[in-house]
């Protein structure tokens, strides 16, 4: 998340800590930025292309940068931009604060614009993102099932090399080629298992949304009982477990080609 920061520079210091203490705090992935308030036609562009990039304009020290002229004119050209102006006060913790970042971070007030409260299909969108969820599950099934094949095929045909003395000492680059690749396809199949569960997590916010237009919340009342992810002896997340599957992949490829560098060395 990008945001444009107006401080006085004395304050620098201290206001990029306490942004990465926010941060820390709140999960939170902060791009901030900082300009010198040197004046000049080419900061001012520079300050107006950066407002314009930011999804939130943070005022460290409200008050000091009320003595700044710099400071008051990018204050002004963020109201004008209809930017969201966020005081941060120096050693303060304020809830307020923290919720209304987080809310930012994660679009909060752009989801719920987008559910129109005079519509009469809810029921309809609901079942066609529930279909759309099975279809994406179905993917996923079909995606591991593809690379679960395709690096086992790989040591398979690694291990009949091997077995048939097709590679010998002079040839055993060709073995690195297939754990170069076989990792390359582990990284891509974690990858693609994160933005899976990323996707899935988006759609079932839509349907938790969608439900609480309907007259019964029964997926909302299963991800209760289930302790709505915070309770790890009630339910822990398929993607945290399948990401393990090509970990293990990595992991017994990576032993495999240590074992076969040693084989060559002292073979």
């Amino acid at each position: 998340m990008k945001i444009f920061v107006i401080h006085r520079f004395k304050d620098r210091n201290a206001a990029k800590i306490r942004l990465k203490q926010l941060a820390k705090k709140l999960s939170l992935e902060l791009q901030p930025i900082f300009l010198d308030s040197s004046g000049g036609e080419q900061w001012k562009e520079s300050a107006m292309n950066a407002i314009d990039e930011a999804e939130a304009v943070i005022v460290f020290n409200r008050e000091s940068c009320e003595e700044s002229d710099n400071a008051k004119w990018e204050i002004e050209k963020a109201k004008e931009a209809g930017k969201e102006l966020i005081n941060i006060c120096i050693n303060v913790d304020d809830a307020v604060l923290s919720d209304r970042l987080k809310s930012l971070y994660n679009l909060n007030d752009e989801f719920e614009t987008c559910f129109a409260s005079d519509s009469k299909d809810y029921f309809e969108l609901y079942k066609l993102m529930l279909e759309s969820s099975e279809s994406l599950i179905q993917r996923r099934q079909k995606t591991n099932a593809f690379f679960i094949t395709v690096i086992g095929s790989l040591l398979a045909i690694a291990g009949l090399l091997v077995k048939t003395g097709a590679i010998d000492s002079g040839s055993f680059g060709i073995l690195y080629g297939f754990s170069v690749v076989g990792l390359l396809l582990c990284n891509s199949w974690r990858n693609l298992i994160d933005n899976y569960g990323k996707l899935n997590k988006a759609k079932f916010d839509v349907i938790l949304r969608l439900e609480k237009e309907l007259g019964a919340q029964i997926y909302s009342a299963e991800w209760v009982a289930l302790g709505k992810g915070m309770r790890p002896k009630k339910y822990k997340s398929f993607t945290s477990t399948e990401k393990n599957v090509p970990l293990y992949f990595g992991l017994l490829i990576v032993a495999l080609t240590l074992i076969a560098i040693g084989w060559q060395i002292w073979g």
